[in-house]
């Protein structure tokens, strides 16, 4: 039988002194939070920016929205809410008349309350559906229809290339072969069979990867954060201090991270030619200066209180000054 599960409690935010140290927030700022989640992160920005200040938060998880929503409740119309992708990152704020913002926050890991209900089917911990959409107003694809429809070659390509799974065709195999799965029992019972057994509690579940790579394709999420990043630059301004916007990342798998480091390498370089040519032909400038030379981690008090902040990944970058039209 399967047993539903909801969350008890809020997501906790990760690295949220840090995330807010390198936003600046300021009051009277104008923010977008484009990963609102259950509105941990947010209720710090709305705090900080003042009663002068403005907030928009965006999220395609509806249920995670509504949580958002009622946890900045006392902020009023200063915190503004939409259910959308930041893959239209310019539309929406367009749309609500937000431009030339202070700040952009990507918490880009899975909230707490995704994970921990069981309807959802992101996590093994509990049994349900394997779902896995962000959206599910959406009729989209689901993890069940990739692991009971797709062929042994296409299942091994998206688990080692989007989940980094070691033996991913022998683990590709065995899922074909364990059809028609059902539920994340069913899934998780035979990635680790394939495996040859369950780890002990100090190594992962060899189902771990198996589960983000699925969720990663259900999502669409590697394309859409390489579609969301030069949005949320264009729409880095220049506050009363003509201090440029900042940008700041939060990412939980080296998939993103590479993304995001990839993003800011180029944008806060003058020239991305090759180096064999003698002089450069690219007349790329830079739009952005990293504030993160290195990545910014959790540290063991952190994770200590919240196990699931041990793999976060923070990078910041500002608007450089010259870019001001």
């Amino acid at each position: 039988m399967t047993t539903m599960t909801t969350p008890s409690a809020p997501h906790t935010p990760v690295l949220l002194d840090e995330a807010m140290r390198y936003l600046a927030v300021r009051e009277g700022g104008v923010y977008i939070d484009c990963t609102a989640g259950a509105g941990g992160h947010s209720a710090a920005i709305a705090e900080a920016m003042g009663r002068e200040g403005r907030l928009l938060c965006i999220d395609q998880d509806g249920e995670a929205l509504e949580f958002a929503r009622t946890r900045l409740a006392p902020f009023g119309r200063r915190v503004s809410f939409i259910r959308g992708n930041f893959r239209d990152l310019d539309v929406i704020a367009e749309d609500e008349g937000f431009e030339a913002v202070d700040g952009i926050l990507m918490d880009l890991g899975v909230s707490s309350i995704q994970l921990d209900t069981a309807e959802r089917g992101f996590a093994f911990a509990h049994e349900g559906p394997l779902d896995m959409r962000m959206d599910q107003s959406s009729d989209g694809l689901t993890a069940a229809d990739i692991v009971n429809t797709w062929d042994e070659r296409s299942l091994a390509t998206l688990f080692r290339e989007q989940g980094e799974v070691r033996g991913a065709r022998r683990i590709a195999k065995a899922v074909q072969r364990a059809r028609p799965l059902r539920s994340t029992w069913d899934l998780a019972k035979a990635v680790e069979q394939a495996a040859g057994g369950a780890r002990d509690r100090t190594q992962q579940h060899p189902a771990t990867k198996v589960f983000l790579a699925l969720r990663i394709r259900v999502n669409g999420e590697l394309d859409s954060l390489g579609t969301a990043l030069p949005l949320a630059r264009s729409l880095l301004g220049f506050g009363s201090s003509r201090e440029g916007g900042r940008l700041v990342t939060i990412a939980f798998h080296s998939l993103e991270d590479r993304i995001v480091k990839q993003f800011l390498g180029r944008e806060s370089r003058d020239c991305v030619c090759p180096p064999v040519l003698p002089e450069c032909r690219c007349n790329h400038r830079a739009t952005l200066t990293q504030l993160t030379r290195r990545a910014v981690r959790p540290g063991d008090d952190e994770v200590a209180r919240n196990p699931r902040a041990r793999s976060a990944v923070l990078r910041a970058a500002q608007r450089k000054a010259e870019e001001q039209p």
